[in-house]
Parts: C-alpha cells; structure tokens; sequence
C-alpha cells in the first residue's frame, strides 16, 4: 500500500508541475492516479469506491467546461481523486480546492500587478485539487 500511495503522491507532484508550467494535465497522468485510487480501494477494504461522486464530477465538471469556466483536465483530475475521498469528507474538500484556488488567483493577481504583467493564463486549479484531495484522502483511509 505504501508503494501505491507513495507513486500518487508523485504522480500528483508531477500534475503540480505541469499545471503551473503549461496550464495543461496531462491523460497519462490522470490515468496513472485513477489506478493509484483504485488500487488504494483495493487494498483497504474500509475505502468504498464513490461512483456516484465520480459521476456528478464529470457532469458537472464537463457543464462548467463546456462554458470556459474551468479546464478538463482539472475535472478528470478531481474525478479520479474523487472515487476514494469519504462522502463525509467531500463537501470539505471542494471547499478547500476553492479557498485554496482562491490564494492562488490572489497570488497570481498581485504578481501580475506588481510586475505589470498583462498575462491571463488562469489559474492553475490542479495545485489546489491536488492538495485538497490528498489530504482528505489520507483522512479517508486513516478514518
């Protein structure tokens, strides 16, 4: 369990790094932590795989996609997460990803500000899903 966990939190370094460079996540990625999340419910019989949140991601994520509010990597990033974080734990985890997100355009706002940077390449929403998620997920499996 502990080579599983250690390779997403890698792979979800990985996303970080990407995100904040290219504003892009990557399918491999994305892949590589669904099977992370998957076989982390394998391995912990206390973990139920939460299809119906997976599923509300994606319908809600592909809608706000779909009107250019947020990226779809972000949404297959939080869906794959989302099939092992706790239900009781879910609320708190989308309002973390959005006070987080919010630290961030804040950031990049007063950087853009003080070095008169005329720049909108968004926000890199995959830093505030990755942290959320992670930790709630460790919440999930220590609970």
């Amino acid at each position: 369990m502990l080579v599983t966990e250690l390779l997403l939190a890698v792979s979800s370094g990985v996303v970080v790094i990407t995100d904040v460079r290219s504003r892009k996540i990557s399918n491999k990625i994305c892949i590589l932590i669904l099977l992370c999340c998957l076989f982390i419910s394998l391995e912990n019989e206390s973990i139920k795989l939460q299809f119906i949140q997976a599923v509300l991601v994606v319908v809600f994520g592909l809608t706000l996609f779909s009107l250019g509010v947020v990226g779809a990597g972000d949404v297959k990033l939080l869906s794959c997460y989302s099939l092992i974080i706790s239900p009781k734990y879910w609320l708190l985890t989308l309002m973390l990803i959005g006070f987080i997100g919010g630290i961030c355009a804040i950031t990049i706002l007063v950087k853009n500000l003080l070095f008169s940077r005329q720049e909108n390449f968004g926000v890199p929403y995959g830093i505030p899903i990755v942290i959320s998620s992670l930790f709630f997920i460790h919440l999930t499996i220590v609970s």
